[in-house]
C-alpha cells in the first residue's frame, strides 16, 4: 500500500486522536446534516451585506452537507495556492528540484584558468540563498579556477522578465510578501537589515546586516534624535549598486527591523556576483553581464533545491507568495517551453486542472499562483473539485495533506481556532483592503468523517477580523457533526 493512502487512513485516526479531540457533551453535538445547515444559516444571516460562499462535502461518503453560491465566481486570495500545490504536485511531481548551475564553453581548465566564459545558470529556484551560491563557489575553488579569461553571465531567461502579475496592487510592490518573481530569486528577493540608534541625539544610526545576506554598499544618513522625538521614519532607495538608507529615529535601548524588496534583480544579482568572486579570489578577465546559456555548455557545479513536496510544506503552512509565483512560471516554463510568464503559468495550471482532475475551468480566471492578484476568479464548486480529487489521489495526498496548515498548531492557522486545535487543516487567505477573506481544507466531525469544506468571502474592506471569526464558527460547527 503507497504511502499515500496510508497516510489518509492515518490521517482519520491522529485528527480523532484522544491526545487532543475534544470531549463532546450532547448539546454540542449535531445530529444529520439537517441540523448543520440550519446553525450555517444561522450564522450567515449575520453576513447578508458580503457575498459568501459555502461548500461542505463527505469525504468518505461524497455527499453534499451544505452549498451555497457554490457555482458564483469569487475572488479567491491566498487560498489560490490550493490549485498552484496540486497542480505542482501532479505535473513537476513531489520529488522534483529546481537546478541552479555554473556551465562553461570552456574546453579545458589550465594552470587555474578557465579559457572561456561560465554562465550561472538560474532555474527561479524560490529556496535559493546567498549561503547556496557561496557553496557554489566552494565547488569552483574545488577545481582550482583561479581565473575567468572571458565572461561571466548570468542566464536568468527561464523566466520573462514582468516580475508582478496584473492586478496586484502597487504599493504591495514595497513589501517582501509581493517581492519580484523573477529567475534570478535569491533570498527570497528581499534583504533584511536592522537600525539601531546612536548612543546620543545627533549620531548616525549603526545599520546592522546578517551574513545570511550579500547587501550592495550602503548610504547610511539616519540620525539619531532625543527619546521622545516623534515622526520619526526610516526610507529605503537604491542608486547603481548601493542602497541609500535616510530618515531619523529616537534614542533608545531597541533597534528597528527593516526590510527591502530587490526591485532590479538583474543588477543585484551582478552585484552580488561580482563580490563572490572577488570574495572568494577568483579573477574575471571579462565582464559580468546578463546572457544565455547553451544547452551544450558543459557544467562545472551545480545546487539542488530541496525536493517539491518540501517546498509546496513552506508555501502552504506560510502562505509564501514568492513561492506560489516561481511555481506558477516553472509551471508555464515546463508546459509551454518557454520562459515562464503569467500567462503561460495561468494557461498551464488551468490544463493541468482540466486534463488531470477533470475539472470544468469555464469562468475560472487564473492570473498568478499566489493569490495577490484580485483579478483572480473560482467558484467554491471548481475549488472543492480540487480538494476532493487531492484528498482521494494516491500519488499526491500525502504530499497535499501535510502541507497544509493545522488549526491551533501551526502556519497561519497557529492561532485560530483552538478550540478545535488539531481538527482541522486548512488554506487561509486573505486580502483585508478589498474584503476579501477565504478558507479551505478539511475538517474531522465527531464520528471520525473526513470532511472537505470552501468557504469563499467578498465582502467590506476592513471587516477581515469579523469574517474569519465568521469562518471559525463553521469550522467548529462541522466538527461537531455527526452523520
Amino acid at each position: 500500500m503507497r504511502k499515500g493512502l496510508l497516510f489518509v487512513l492515518l490521517l482519520m485516526n491522529f485528527w480523532t486522536t484522544t491526545t487532543f479531540a475534544m470531549h463532546y457533551s450532547p448539546r454540542n453535538v449535531i445530529h444529520g446534516r439537517d441540523q448543520l445547515a440550519l446553525g450555517i444559516s444561522q450564522i450567515l444571516q449575520e453576513y447578508q451585506h458580503a457575498d459568501i460562499g459555502v461548500y461542505i462535502k463527505s469525504m468518505k461518503y461524497g455527499d453534499t452537507l451544505y452549498a451555497q453560491n457554490i457555482n458564483r465566481p469569487f475572488v479567491p486570495a491566498s487560498i489560490m495556492k490550493i490549485l498552484t500545490a496540486e497542480s505542482a504536485l501532479l505535473y513537476l511531481g513531489p520529488e522534483y528540484r529546481f537546478r541552479t548551475q555554473f556551465v562553461t564553453d570552456a574546453k579545458s581548465i589550465d594552470n587555474g584558468v578557465l579559457s572561456g566564459n561560465l554562465y550561472l545558470v538560474q532555474s527561479g529556484d524560490p529556496s535559493l540563498t546567498y549561503h547556496d551560491l557561496v557553496s557554489m563557489m566552494d565547488v569552483l575553488k574545488s577545481q582550482q579556477i583561479q581565473s575567468v579569461k572571458g565572461n561571466v553571465y548570468i542566464d536568468d531567461t527561464a523566466f520573462d522578465q514582468i516580475y508582478g502579475a496584473p492586478g496586484w496592487v502597487a504599493r504591495d510592490a514595497h513589501y517582501c510578501f509581493a517581492a519580484p518573481i523573477s529567475a534570478g530569486i535569491v533570498n527570497h528577493n528581499c534583504l533584511a537589515l536592522q537600525v539601531v540608534p546612536g548612543s546620543k541625539p545627533g549620531q548616525l544610526a549603526r545599520i546592522m546586516t546578517s551574513p545570511h545576506y550579500y547587501y550592495p554598499s550602503l548610504q547610511n544618513t539616519i540620525m539619531t534624535k532625543s527619546r521622545h522625538s516623534r515622526g520619526c521614519y526610516i526610507k529605503l532607495g537604491s542608486y547603481a549598486d548601493s542602497l541609500a538608507l535616510h530618515g531619523c529615529m529616537p534614542k533608545g535601548h531597541y533597534a528597528w527591523g527593516i526590510s527591502y524588496v530587490i526591485e532590479n534583480v538583474i543588477n543585484y544579482n551582478q552585484s552580488l556576483v561580482k563580490n563572490l568572486f572577488k570574495k572568494f579570489g577568483v579573477r574575471i578577465v571579462g565582464h559580468v553581464a546578463p546572457g544565455k546559456a547553451k544547452l551544450t555548455l558543459s557544467k562545472v557545479g551545480d545546487h539542488e533545491s530541496p525536493p517539491l513536496r518540501r517546498i509546496v510544506t513552506d508555501m502552504m503552512k506560510r502562505s509564501d507568495n514568492v513561492i506560489a509565483g516561481a511555481l506558477f512560471k516553472k509551471m508555464g516554463q515546463v508546459y509551454t517551453q518557454q520562459p515562464g510568464s503569467w500567462e503561460n503559468g495561468g494557461k498551464a495550471v488551468q490544463r493541468i486542472l482540466s486534463q488531470k482532475i477533470g475539472i470544468n475551468t469555464s469562468g475560472m480566471r487564473i492570473i498568478d499562483g499566489s493569490g495577490l492578484s484580485q483579478y483572480n476568479q473560482i467558484s467554491p464548486m471548481q475549488l472543492m473539485q480540487v480538494l476532493d480529487f487531492a484528498y482521494h489521489h494516491i500519488g499526491t495526498n500525502y504530499e497535499f495533506i501535510s502541507s497544509l496548515p493545522i488549526a491551533g498548531i501551526d502556519g497561519t492557522l497557529k492561532h485560530r481556532m483552538y478550540n478545535i486545535a488539531r481538527k482541522v487543516r486548512a488554506k487561509t487567505g486573505t486580502m483585508a483592503g478589498s474584503g476579501v477573506v477565504s478558507l479551505a481544507g478539511y475538517a474531522v466531525s465527531v464520528n471520525k468523517e473526513p470532511i472537505a469544506f470552501v468557504i469563499m468571502v467578498n465582502g467590506r474592506r476592513g471587516t477581515a477580523w469579523m469574517y474569519r471569526g465568521m469562518e471559525d464558527r463553521i469550522a467548529t460547527l462541522i466538527t461537531q457533526y455527526q452523520r
